[in-house]
C-alpha cells in the first residue's frame, strides 16, 4: 500500500512539475499514470496530447513522440481497458502515419491479434498478417506461418497448404519453411488424405530440421499408421518421437492408447470390428504450430 501511494504521489507531482508541458514529458506523465494504477487517467492525457498535435506533418522528433503517443493509447486501451474498438483505432491511426515501419508492422500484428482472439474473426486477423508477410519485414514469413495456421484452424486445408507452399517457396531455407512443411503435412491429415500426408511428414524428416521438428513429423506419422491400423509400426515412431518431442506425456498417451488397441484386438469376441478397430483409436495431431 505504502509502494502503491508512493507512486499515486510521483504521478500527481508530474502533473505539476515545471516542463511537464512538453510532448515527451506528456507521454511520460502518462506511462507513471499507468504504473500507478489509472489507466483511464493515463489515456485521457495521451488523447489531449494527440488532439494538440493533430494528424500533418511534424519535425522529426515530434513525430517520433506522437507515434510513441499512439501505440501508448491504444495499449492502454487494449490491455488495460478492454476497449478493443478504440485500441485499434489508435492502431491505424499510427498505420496511416507511418506505413511500412517497423512500429506500423507490429500495430497490424496486434490488431490481428484482437481480431483473432477478442473478436474471434480470423479471417480478419488474416488480412493483417498477410499484409506483414506480403512485406520485406523481417518478420514476414512468421507471419506467412501465421496465415497457413489460421487457415488450417478454420478447416480450410487446400488453402493452408496454398499458403505454406508460398512460404516454402519464398524462404526456403527458414525455419518457417520446416514448419510450413509439418503443417502441409496436418492438413493432408484433415482432409484424410493419408498416403499425402505420410509424404509430407516423411518429407519434413529427410529435411533433417531441429530434433523438436522431426519429433512432431514422427508424431504425425504414427498417428496416421495408428488409423491405418499398423500398430507396430505407430508404437516404432511413437518411441522415436518420445525423446524429443514438446509434449512427451502426449506421446506416452497415444503410445498408451495404441497399446490398448492392440490389447483389444487379442481379447475381442471374433467378428466385433468395431471392438477391434475403433477402441482406444488415436486421432491425428492438432498441436499449435509457433512462429
Amino acid at each position: 500500500m505504502r509502494s502503491r501511494g508512493l507512486a499515486l504521489a510521483l504521478a500527481g507531482l508530474v502533473a505539476v512539475l515545471p516542463g511537464c508541458s512538453s510532448p515527451e514529458s506528456t507521454v511520460e506523465a502518462a506511462a507513471r499514470l499507468r504504473q500507478a494504477g489509472q489507466p483511464r487517467a493515463a489515456l485521457e492525457r495521451l488523447q489531449k496530447l494527440l488532439a494538440s498535435m493533430g494528424e500533418g506533418p511534424l519535425p522529426a522528433s515530434q513525430a517520433a513522440v506522437r507515434l510513441r503517443a499512439l501505440r501508448d493509447a491504444g495499449d492502454v486501451a487494449y490491455l488495460e481497458l478492454g476497449d478493443y474498438a478504440g485500441a485499434i483505432a489508435y492502431y491505424r491511426r499510427l498505420i496511416s502515419l507511418k506505413p511500412g515501419s517497423a512500429e506500423a508492422f507490429e500495430a497490424r500484428a496486434i490488431i490481428g491479434d484482437i481480431f483473432r482472439d477478442r473478436f474471434q474473426d480470423r479471417q480478419a486477423a488474416i488480412a493483417q498478417y498477410a499484409d506483414i508477410a506480403a512485406s520485406d519485414a523481417p518478420q514476414a514469413p512468421r507471419f506467412q506461418l501465421r496465415v497457413a495456421r489460421e487457415y488450417l484452424e478454420l478447416g480450410n486445408a487446400e488453402q493452408a497448404r496454398a499458403e505454406a507452399r508460398a512460404l516454402r517457396e519464398r524462404w526456403p531455407a527458414s525455419v518457417e519453411a520446416d514448419e510450413a512443411q509439418l503443417l502441409t503435412a496436418q492438413a493432408w491429415v484433415l482432409d484424410h488424405r493419408d498416403d499425402e500426408g505420410l509424404r509430407a511428414f516423411q518429407a519434413l524428416v529427410d529435411r533433417h530440421p531441429a530434433p523438436e521438428l522431426v519429433a512432431r513429423a514422427q508424431e504425425g506419422l504414427a498417428g496416421v499408421y495408428a488409423q491405418l491400423g499398423k500398430l507396430d509400426r505407430a508404437l516404432e515412431l511413437y518411441a522415436l518421437a518420445l525423446p524429443h518431442h514438446p509434449n512427451p506425456q502426449a506421446i506416452l498417451t497415444n503410445i498408451e492408447a495404441v497399446r490398448r488397441r492392440k490389447e483389444a484386438a487379442r481379447t475381442v469376441t471374433p467378428g466385433d470390428r468395431n471392438e477391434a478397430f475403433d477402441y482406444g483409436r488415436p486421432q491425428p495431431p492438432d498441436h499449435e504450430i509457433t512462429p
